[in-house]
Protein backbone atom coordinates (compact mmCIF):
# COMPACT_ATOMS: atom_id res chain seq x y z
CA UNK A 1 0.00 0.00 0.00
CA UNK A 2 0.91 3.68 -1.16
CA UNK A 3 -1.43 5.48 1.07
CA UNK A 4 0.43 8.64 1.47
CA UNK A 5 0.23 9.24 -2.75
CA UNK A 6 -3.30 9.64 -1.75
CA UNK A 7 -3.84 11.76 1.35
CA UNK A 8 -3.09 9.69 4.07
CA UNK A 9 -1.56 11.38 7.10
CA UNK A 10 -1.45 11.30 11.13
CA UNK A 11 -4.38 12.31 11.16
CA UNK A 12 -6.27 8.81 9.40
CA UNK A 13 -3.65 6.98 11.06
CA UNK A 14 -4.55 7.76 14.08
CA UNK A 15 -8.14 6.82 13.81
CA UNK A 16 -7.52 3.84 11.87
CA UNK A 17 -5.26 2.61 14.79
CA UNK A 18 -7.96 0.50 16.38
CA UNK A 19 -8.95 -1.31 13.17
CA UNK A 20 -5.26 -2.67 12.31
CA UNK A 21 -5.65 -5.96 14.16
CA UNK A 22 -8.80 -7.37 12.68
CA UNK A 23 -7.74 -8.30 9.21
CA UNK A 24 -9.27 -4.65 7.68
CA UNK A 25 -7.95 -2.15 5.43
CA UNK A 26 -7.63 1.70 4.94
CA UNK A 27 -8.23 3.28 1.69
CA UNK A 28 -9.79 6.37 0.00
CA UNK A 29 -13.09 6.59 -2.58
CA UNK A 30 -12.53 7.72 -5.98
CA UNK A 31 -16.24 7.74 -6.84
CA UNK A 32 -19.37 5.96 -7.03
CA UNK A 33 -21.49 4.03 -9.10
CA UNK A 34 -24.72 3.16 -7.39
CA UNK A 35 -24.09 0.73 -4.89
CA UNK A 36 -20.05 0.20 -6.08
CA UNK A 37 -17.40 2.38 -4.77
CA UNK A 38 -14.13 2.77 -6.28
CA UNK A 39 -11.54 2.62 -3.62
CA UNK A 40 -7.56 3.01 -3.81
CA UNK A 41 -4.73 1.92 -1.26
CA UNK A 42 -2.02 4.06 -3.37
CA UNK A 43 -1.12 1.02 -5.42
CA UNK A 44 -4.31 -0.61 -6.05
CA UNK A 45 -8.18 -0.14 -7.37
CA UNK A 46 -10.92 -1.86 -5.41
CA UNK A 47 -14.64 -2.05 -5.90
CA UNK A 48 -16.52 -2.15 -3.22
CA UNK A 49 -19.70 -2.22 -1.48
CA UNK A 50 -20.92 -1.71 2.11
CA UNK A 51 -21.31 -4.81 4.36
CA UNK A 52 -24.47 -5.50 5.91
CA UNK A 53 -23.47 -4.49 9.47
CA UNK A 54 -22.11 -1.22 8.21
CA UNK A 55 -25.57 -0.58 6.48
CA UNK A 56 -27.53 -1.33 9.38
CA UNK A 57 -26.10 1.29 11.25
CA UNK A 58 -26.58 4.21 8.45
CA UNK A 59 -29.12 6.16 10.05
CA UNK A 60 -28.08 9.41 7.25
CA UNK A 61 -27.31 10.25 4.22
CA UNK A 62 -23.89 11.85 5.70
CA UNK A 63 -23.01 8.51 6.86
CA UNK A 64 -22.29 7.02 3.34
CA UNK A 65 -18.76 7.27 2.13
CA UNK A 66 -18.33 10.29 0.08
CA UNK A 67 -15.46 10.66 -2.66
CA UNK A 68 -12.68 11.86 -0.72
CA UNK A 69 -13.62 9.31 1.91
CA UNK A 70 -10.92 7.10 4.07
CA UNK A 71 -13.35 4.13 4.67
CA UNK A 72 -12.39 0.56 6.29
CA UNK A 73 -12.54 -2.63 4.10
CA UNK A 74 -12.22 -6.40 4.15
CA UNK A 75 -11.05 -8.38 1.26
CA UNK A 76 -13.09 -11.85 0.37
CA UNK A 77 -11.76 -15.01 -1.05
CA UNK A 78 -13.22 -15.50 -4.37
CA UNK A 79 -14.83 -12.50 -4.08
CA UNK A 80 -14.76 -9.43 -6.97
CA UNK A 81 -15.74 -6.86 -4.06
CA UNK A 82 -14.15 -5.59 -1.08
CA UNK A 83 -16.69 -4.65 1.75
CA UNK A 84 -17.24 -1.28 3.49
CA UNK A 85 -16.77 -1.77 7.26
CA UNK A 86 -16.50 1.46 8.42
CA UNK A 87 -15.67 5.50 7.31
CA UNK A 88 -12.80 6.99 9.28
CA UNK A 89 -13.49 10.48 10.59
CA UNK A 90 -13.80 13.14 7.98
CA UNK A 91 -10.65 15.84 8.59
CA UNK A 92 -12.99 18.54 6.16
CA UNK A 93 -16.03 18.59 4.42
CA UNK A 94 -17.92 20.41 1.53
CA UNK A 95 -21.43 20.11 2.25
CA UNK A 96 -25.07 21.21 1.59
CA UNK A 97 -28.56 20.72 2.62
CA UNK A 98 -29.99 17.66 0.40
CA UNK A 99 -32.15 19.07 -2.25
CA UNK A 100 -35.13 17.18 -3.29
CA UNK A 101 -36.65 17.20 -6.76
CA UNK A 102 -40.13 18.81 -4.75
CA UNK A 103 -41.70 20.76 -1.93
CA UNK A 104 -39.49 23.20 -1.83
CA UNK A 105 -40.60 27.18 -2.70
CA UNK A 106 -38.56 30.41 -2.33
CA UNK A 107 -40.36 32.47 0.30
CA UNK A 108 -38.31 36.08 1.30
CA UNK A 109 -35.51 35.19 -0.45
CA UNK A 110 -35.02 31.69 1.35
CA UNK A 111 -35.46 28.19 0.30
CA UNK A 112 -38.09 26.39 2.09
CA UNK A 113 -39.22 22.78 2.44
CA UNK A 114 -37.28 19.67 1.19
CA UNK A 115 -35.11 17.26 3.28
CA UNK A 116 -33.48 18.09 6.14
CA UNK A 117 -30.51 15.74 5.53
CA UNK A 118 -26.84 16.59 5.29
CA UNK A 119 -25.56 15.95 1.69
CA UNK A 120 -21.88 15.51 1.58
CA UNK A 121 -20.25 16.66 -1.60
CA UNK A 122 -16.57 16.01 -1.03
CA UNK A 123 -14.72 15.22 2.06
CA UNK A 124 -11.31 15.67 3.47
CA UNK A 125 -10.25 18.66 1.24
CA UNK A 126 -7.60 21.15 1.73
CA UNK A 127 -8.86 23.43 -0.77
CA UNK A 128 -12.18 24.64 -2.45
CA UNK A 129 -11.91 26.06 -5.98
CA UNK A 130 -15.23 28.47 -6.31
CA UNK A 131 -15.77 29.13 -10.21
CA UNK A 132 -17.61 31.07 -11.94
CA UNK A 133 -18.09 32.33 -15.20
CA UNK A 134 -17.73 35.41 -17.25
CA UNK A 135 -19.81 34.61 -19.91
CA UNK A 136 -23.94 35.33 -18.88
CA UNK A 137 -24.19 33.42 -16.13
CA UNK A 138 -22.50 35.34 -13.41
CA UNK A 139 -24.55 35.33 -10.18
CA UNK A 140 -23.06 37.19 -7.25
CA UNK A 141 -25.36 35.66 -5.04
CA UNK A 142 -24.61 32.54 -5.82
CA UNK A 143 -20.62 32.96 -4.94
CA UNK A 144 -21.23 34.06 -1.90
CA UNK A 145 -23.46 31.51 -0.69
CA UNK A 146 -20.38 28.49 -1.95
CA UNK A 147 -17.97 31.18 -0.15
CA UNK A 148 -20.36 30.22 3.10
CA UNK A 149 -20.58 26.84 2.80
CA UNK A 150 -16.73 26.68 1.66
CA UNK A 151 -15.57 28.39 4.87
CA UNK A 152 -18.20 25.72 7.02
CA UNK A 153 -15.98 23.21 5.35
CA UNK A 154 -12.41 23.48 6.87
CA UNK A 155 -11.00 24.33 3.78
CA UNK A 156 -8.97 26.66 2.20
CA UNK A 157 -11.59 29.05 -0.79
CA UNK A 158 -9.80 30.24 -3.58
CA UNK A 159 -12.67 32.15 -6.34
CA UNK A 160 -11.46 31.68 -10.28
CA UNK A 161 -13.61 33.57 -12.39
CA UNK A 162 -13.78 31.75 -15.78
CA UNK A 163 -14.05 32.85 -19.78
CA UNK A 164 -12.14 36.11 -19.62
CA UNK A 165 -11.64 35.95 -23.09
CA UNK A 166 -15.96 36.39 -23.24
CA UNK A 167 -15.93 39.90 -21.01
CA UNK A 168 -15.21 43.42 -21.53
CA UNK A 169 -15.71 44.59 -18.05
CA UNK A 170 -13.83 41.78 -15.84
CA UNK A 171 -12.34 44.69 -13.64
CA UNK A 172 -16.45 45.29 -12.53
CA UNK A 173 -16.52 42.04 -11.84
CA UNK A 174 -13.56 41.33 -9.36
CA UNK A 175 -15.32 44.30 -7.40
CA UNK A 176 -18.22 42.76 -6.72
CA UNK A 177 -16.22 39.25 -5.72
CA UNK A 178 -13.91 40.98 -3.70
CA UNK A 179 -17.48 42.79 -1.57
CA UNK A 180 -18.37 39.25 -0.79
CA UNK A 181 -14.79 37.21 -0.69
CA UNK A 182 -13.03 39.04 2.13
CA UNK A 183 -9.26 38.00 2.11
CA UNK A 184 -9.76 35.25 -0.79
CA UNK A 185 -7.79 35.25 -3.49
CA UNK A 186 -9.54 35.66 -6.67
CA UNK A 187 -7.93 34.72 -10.29
CA UNK A 188 -9.54 35.59 -13.56
CA UNK A 189 -8.41 33.04 -15.99
CA UNK A 190 -9.57 31.46 -19.24
CA UNK A 191 -9.18 27.57 -18.92
CA UNK A 192 -10.04 26.90 -22.81
CA UNK A 193 -7.55 29.72 -24.53
CA UNK A 194 -4.97 29.22 -21.31
CA UNK A 195 -5.18 32.61 -20.08
CA UNK A 196 -3.66 32.88 -16.89
CA UNK A 197 -3.51 29.42 -15.43
CA UNK A 198 -0.61 29.55 -14.36
CA UNK A 199 -1.90 31.57 -11.63
CA UNK A 200 -3.54 28.74 -10.72
CA UNK A 201 -0.85 26.52 -10.20
CA UNK A 202 1.01 28.82 -7.26
CA UNK A 203 -1.84 27.69 -4.79
CA UNK A 204 -1.61 24.48 -5.73
CA UNK A 205 1.11 21.84 -3.48
CA UNK A 206 1.99 17.94 -3.66
CA UNK A 207 -0.22 16.49 -1.28
CA UNK A 208 -3.15 18.97 -1.55
CA UNK A 209 -6.72 17.67 -2.13
CA UNK A 210 -8.46 20.18 -4.18
CA UNK A 211 -12.02 20.25 -4.69
CA UNK A 212 -13.95 22.13 -7.70
CA UNK A 213 -17.30 23.62 -7.25
CA UNK A 214 -19.44 25.60 -9.82
CA UNK A 215 -22.35 25.66 -11.66
CA UNK A 216 -22.71 23.77 -14.89
CA UNK A 217 -20.90 25.02 -17.84
CA UNK A 218 -18.71 27.52 -15.81
CA UNK A 219 -15.58 25.55 -16.83
CA UNK A 220 -14.54 23.41 -14.17
CA UNK A 221 -13.92 19.82 -15.90
CA UNK A 222 -12.02 22.10 -18.10
CA UNK A 223 -9.71 23.12 -15.69
CA UNK A 224 -9.58 19.99 -13.92
CA UNK A 225 -7.99 18.85 -17.47
CA UNK A 226 -5.59 21.61 -17.62
CA UNK A 227 -4.44 20.73 -13.82
CA UNK A 228 -3.95 17.15 -15.05
CA UNK A 229 -2.74 17.66 -18.10
CA UNK A 230 -4.63 15.83 -20.01
CA UNK A 231 -7.78 15.02 -21.39
CA UNK A 232 -9.53 13.56 -18.64
CA UNK A 233 -12.72 15.19 -17.96
CA UNK A 234 -15.19 15.23 -20.52
CA UNK A 235 -16.47 18.88 -21.77
CA UNK A 236 -19.75 20.37 -23.48
CA UNK A 237 -20.51 23.58 -24.92
CA UNK A 238 -22.56 26.01 -23.44
CA UNK A 239 -26.44 25.96 -24.60
CA UNK A 240 -27.26 28.15 -27.60
CA UNK A 241 -30.71 28.23 -26.17
CA UNK A 242 -30.06 29.32 -22.53
CA UNK A 243 -27.11 30.65 -22.60
CA UNK A 244 -25.78 27.93 -19.57
CA UNK A 245 -24.06 25.12 -19.46
CA UNK A 246 -25.14 21.58 -20.04
CA UNK A 247 -24.24 19.04 -17.61
CA UNK A 248 -20.78 17.35 -17.73
CA UNK A 249 -19.77 15.94 -14.69
CA UNK A 250 -22.81 13.78 -13.04
CA UNK A 251 -20.94 12.56 -10.44
CA UNK A 252 -18.31 13.31 -8.22
CA UNK A 253 -14.58 12.18 -8.82
CA UNK A 254 -11.59 12.01 -7.55
CA UNK A 255 -8.62 12.18 -9.88
CA UNK A 256 -5.05 11.75 -8.67
CA UNK A 257 -2.13 13.60 -10.72
CA UNK A 258 1.38 12.18 -11.20
CA UNK A 259 2.67 15.07 -9.00
CA UNK A 260 0.97 13.96 -5.76
CA UNK A 261 -2.00 16.40 -6.02
CA UNK A 262 -5.86 15.25 -5.80
CA UNK A 263 -8.51 16.84 -7.30
CA UNK A 264 -12.44 16.10 -6.83
CA UNK A 265 -14.26 17.34 -9.93
CA UNK A 266 -18.36 17.94 -8.60
CA UNK A 267 -21.32 18.13 -10.81
CA UNK A 268 -23.11 21.37 -11.23
CA UNK A 269 -25.05 22.09 -8.83
CA UNK A 270 -28.44 23.86 -9.81
CA UNK A 271 -28.93 24.53 -5.86
CA UNK A 272 -26.53 26.04 -3.41
CA UNK A 273 -28.86 24.99 0.04
CA UNK A 274 -26.37 25.95 3.43
CA UNK A 275 -26.05 23.38 6.35
CA UNK A 276 -24.42 24.45 9.56
CA UNK A 277 -25.02 26.49 12.51
CA UNK A 278 -25.72 29.70 12.07
CA UNK A 279 -22.25 31.18 13.34
CA UNK A 280 -20.61 29.77 10.31
CA UNK A 281 -21.47 33.75 9.20
CA UNK A 282 -19.12 34.99 11.00
CA UNK A 283 -16.07 34.76 8.40
CA UNK A 284 -18.18 34.91 4.95
CA UNK A 285 -20.02 37.80 6.62
CA UNK A 286 -17.36 39.52 8.76
CA UNK A 287 -17.83 42.95 7.27
CA UNK A 288 -21.41 43.37 8.33
CA UNK A 289 -21.24 41.59 11.56
CA UNK A 290 -18.18 43.98 13.01
CA UNK A 291 -21.79 46.56 12.98
CA UNK A 292 -24.14 44.10 14.59
CA UNK A 293 -23.16 44.72 17.68
CA UNK A 294 -22.71 48.58 17.37
CA UNK A 295 -26.76 49.42 17.31
CA UNK A 296 -27.84 51.67 20.30
CA UNK A 297 -30.57 48.72 21.35
CA UNK A 298 -29.37 45.07 21.77
CA UNK A 299 -32.56 44.33 20.03
CA UNK A 300 -32.17 46.52 16.97
CA UNK A 301 -34.60 44.78 13.89
CA UNK A 302 -31.79 47.19 11.72
CA UNK A 303 -35.07 48.83 9.99
CA UNK A 304 -36.85 52.08 11.77
CA UNK A 305 -35.35 52.00 14.95
CA UNK A 306 -32.68 55.28 15.96
CA UNK A 307 -29.13 54.18 16.30
CA UNK A 308 -29.00 51.72 13.94
CA UNK A 309 -25.11 50.61 13.36
CA UNK A 310 -26.50 48.77 10.37
CA UNK A 311 -28.43 51.37 9.05
CA UNK A 312 -25.79 53.67 9.55
CA UNK A 313 -22.89 51.35 7.31
CA UNK A 314 -25.33 51.17 5.00
CA UNK A 315 -26.32 55.06 4.45
CA UNK A 316 -21.96 55.96 4.83
CA UNK A 317 -21.51 52.61 2.21
CA UNK A 318 -19.50 50.97 4.57
CA UNK A 319 -21.69 47.86 3.31
CA UNK A 320 -24.57 47.35 0.64
CA UNK A 321 -28.16 47.15 1.29
CA UNK A 322 -27.93 43.87 -0.70
CA UNK A 323 -25.03 42.46 0.81
CA UNK A 324 -27.26 43.04 4.46
CA UNK A 325 -29.85 41.08 2.88
CA UNK A 326 -28.22 38.53 1.69
CA UNK A 327 -26.73 37.96 5.34
CA UNK A 328 -30.38 37.74 6.77
CA UNK A 329 -31.41 35.38 4.41
CA UNK A 330 -28.43 33.38 5.03
CA UNK A 331 -29.07 33.99 8.69
CA UNK A 332 -33.14 33.15 8.73
CA UNK A 333 -32.78 29.85 6.74
CA UNK A 334 -29.70 28.53 8.51
CA UNK A 335 -32.22 29.28 11.85
CA UNK A 336 -35.07 27.79 10.40
CA UNK A 337 -32.78 24.75 9.54
CA UNK A 338 -31.40 24.13 12.64
CA UNK A 339 -34.57 24.35 14.33
CA UNK A 340 -35.88 21.14 11.60
CA UNK A 341 -32.35 19.46 12.15
CA UNK A 342 -33.32 19.65 16.14
CA UNK A 343 -36.77 18.04 15.42
CA UNK A 344 -34.91 15.33 13.40
CA UNK A 345 -32.49 14.78 16.34
CA UNK A 346 -35.04 13.84 18.28
CA UNK A 347 -36.52 11.39 16.03
CA UNK A 348 -33.96 9.25 14.65
CA UNK A 349 -33.37 9.10 18.80
CA UNK A 350 -36.43 7.44 19.39
CA UNK A 351 -35.31 5.12 16.20
CA UNK A 352 -32.22 4.39 17.84
CA UNK A 353 -34.27 3.59 21.26
CA UNK A 354 -36.78 1.20 19.34
CA UNK A 355 -33.70 -0.15 17.80
CA UNK A 356 -32.39 -1.37 21.32
CA UNK A 357 -35.41 -2.12 22.18
CA UNK A 358 -35.83 -4.81 19.13
CA UNK A 359 -33.12 -6.42 19.47
CA UNK A 360 -33.23 -7.04 23.08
Amino acid sequence: MNLETVGWNLFFEEHFYHYKNKGLLPGRVLGKNKEIYTITDGDKTFYGKLSGKFRYKINLSKDFPAVGDWVVFQTKENSPFVYIQAVLPRKSYFSRKQPISGGRKIKNGVIVGGSTEEQIIASNIDKVLIIGGLDGDFDIRRIERYVTLAYNSGAVPIIILNKVDLCEEVDLYIEQVRSVALGIPILTVSAEKNINMSSLLGHIHSADTIALLGSSGVGKSTITNFLLGEEIQRKQTISKATGKGKHTTTSAELLIHPLGYMIIDTPGLREVQLWGEEDILEESFKDVIAFLGKCKYSNCNHQTESGCAIKEAIKDGMISEKRFESYQNQFDELYKLNKKRTQLDIQMSKKQKQRKLFRF
